[in-house]
């Protein structure tokens, strides 16, 4: 399978067939020092939201030029968006959760805080630098057009709230002990057969859960209490669960 790259600037690919260390300086590091290209190689390059296959036509040491080949139609994007509001976990298990879940298609990542929440938002800002090129680089391993967003709203539970299109959901234990088995599935049917949703906000609490207080502030701000079926997922696996879900239901049904 050919590589895919996301270009920093793809203005002078579509002008000038070409990319430089000065304007993509990630890229061009990664295909000239660590992939080694040579001439009349084969990648993929996403310029905006396109992407094209293209073969390596000439190398310097400060640009690579390519004669592109074709304009690839396929499209691995979810048709309806899905944003998932996560806890900050431990770097490992946080890593971990981004890089699976943009593999899974997520659209948005949000990282945010709650009453049970263990892990503190220290150094937040240069935390997001790394978990930004998590999700960069699984966006390019598994082929997507788009490179989803991850950002920190710390007080996303209190302001929270949903436009008219779209779907929140709430991931509750309770819920799931309680033997509620339908709203998952009712939710994201819904996300796909009315055209006004376009978009799924997934809420999913840290290893202590989420307090009746937040549930309560979720709900009134329109959000559904699903559970995730009978076993207990950690943190960090709930949300893939429901990716996984939203592909399955939407995209394979």
């Amino acid at each position: 399978m050919t590589s895919r790259f996301f270009l920093e600037n793809s203005q002078e690919f579509l002008s000038g067939n070409k990319i430089s260390k000065k304007n993509n300086p990630d890229v061009f590091h990664h295909l000239k020092d660590v992939l080694r290209v040579k001439d009349k190689d084969l990648v993929e390059l996403v310029a905006g939201q396109s992407a094209y296959l293209v073969r390596v036509n000439e190398i310097s040491a400060m640009e690579v030029f390519f004669n592109r080949l074709d304009k690839l139609s396929k499209d691995p994007e979810i048709p309806v968006k899905t944003t998932i509001v996560v806890p900050l976990l431990k770097s490992d298990h946080l890593d971990w959760l981004i890089q699976k879940a943009t593999e899974l298609g997520v659209f948005k990542i949000i990282l945010t805080n709650f009453s049970y929440s263990v892990v503190k938002d220290i150094k937040i800002e240069k935390k997001l630098q790394r978990y930004e090129k998590i999700v960069k680089g699984a966006a390019e391993q598994s082929h997507r057009l788009l490179v989803p967003e991850i950002i920190y709203e710390k007080k996303f539970i209190e302001q929270a709230g949903l436009s008219d299109h779209q779907i929140g959901i709430v991931a509750w234990e309770e819920s799931a002990k309680a033997g509620e088995k339908s709203n998952l599935f009712k939710m994201i049917r819904l996300a796909k057969l009315d055209s006004k949703f376009n978009e799924i906000v997934a809420v999913f609490g840290p290893e202590g859960g989420i307090s009746k207080k937040e549930i309560k502030k979720l709900e009134s701000s329109g959000f559904i209490t699903a559970g995730l079926g009978p076993r207990i997922l950690r943190a960090e696996t709930a949300p893939l669960y429901l990716l996984s879900s939203v592909s399955l239901l939407i995209e394979l049904s």
